[in-house]
């Protein structure tokens, strides 16, 4: 599966919020903009599990995920090039609208959340070929653009969806852990370790992995950029744990505190960036 890609977006958000914290003239939606940038690039480039990757169809399986409940028959159209979407009249209890886009030839696509993905020969007719995201219904929305190469062909599949947010679990030693979702991080965060097996991160070491702790530290936007240039090139590994947070079953990479280390297959994907 090919998820969106947002190393290039999360770098300069990461970069922004560093400089926020020192920086008295950022205005707090330019931080909380930042802020969501880190946790979706966390999911997309290394394994953060959320959302639709969590939960489909209405049915919960993973603490903290959203009840995600297909509405109506979906919609599938081919495209070549540039093309917008239009979505048509969408039922009243629709909330999202979920997508899956199926790359027919080479090429990259760009949303309009910033976030990319792309196609290359082997790709084609394979799994790695499908890129599945989601956007909020928002009013006025009916219609959404995607880019791409003049000559590149995709296909695209999208579905109107009621989601509805669950909460997180909390084990006996009294944690809360589950999938991020619009309340945050639970205090162990769902994740696929470097084999591919789901187990949970601690909150705090994720944060120490991905700088997001670092941030509060910092006194001048020198301090913040010098820490970032620090990273380059580097990889960072924590434990991951079975829900009682005792039990080591894997280990999670982060590289270069961009997210760059590529995320592992599951069973769909919910990048929302």
């Amino acid at each position: 599966m090919n998820h969106l890609k947002a190393g290039q977006e999360f770098s300069m958000a990461l970069r922004q919020e560093l400089v926020a914290r020192v920086d008295q003239a950022t205005t707090a939606r330019r931080r909380r903009a930042a802020h969501r940038w880190i946790g979706v690039c966390a999911f997309v480039g290394a394994g953060l599990l959320g959302g639709v990757g969590a939960a489909a169809s209405g049915l919960i399986t993973i603490p903290g995920a959203p009840q995600i409940t297909p509405l109506g028959t979906p919609t599938t159209k081919t495209y070549t090039g540039t093309a917008t979407v239009e979505f048509g009249e969408a039922p009243p209890d629709a909330t999202a609208i979920q997508m899956k886009l199926t790359c027919l030839t080479t090429g990259s696509w760009a949303y309009e959340s910033g976030a990319t993905s792309s196609c290359k020969a082997t790709d084609v007719d394979s799994r790695w070929g499908v890129t599945k995201f989601q956007i909020p219904l928002e009013p006025g929305k009916d219609s959404t653009t995607i880019a791409t190469q003049a000559q590149s062909k995709w296909e695209l599949t999208w579905t109107f969806v009621n989601e509805q947010s669950t909460g997180w679990a909390t084990n006996d030693a009294g944690k809360t852990y589950g999938a991020q979702n619009d309340k945050g991080l639970p205090e162990m965060v769902l994740v696929v370790d470097t084999n591919g097996v789901r187990g949970y991160v601690n909150k705090d070491e994720l944060e120490d992995a991905t700088g997001q702790a670092v941030a509060l530290t910092f006194k001048t936007r020198e301090e913040a950029l010098a820490w970032q240039e620090s990273r380059k090139g580097k990889t960072f590994k924590i434990p991951v744990y079975d829900s009682d947070g005792k039990t080591v079953v894997g280990e999670f990479v982060i590289s270069n505190g961009e997210g760059s280390v590529p995320v592992q297959p599951e069973a769909s994907s919910n990048p929302t960036g």
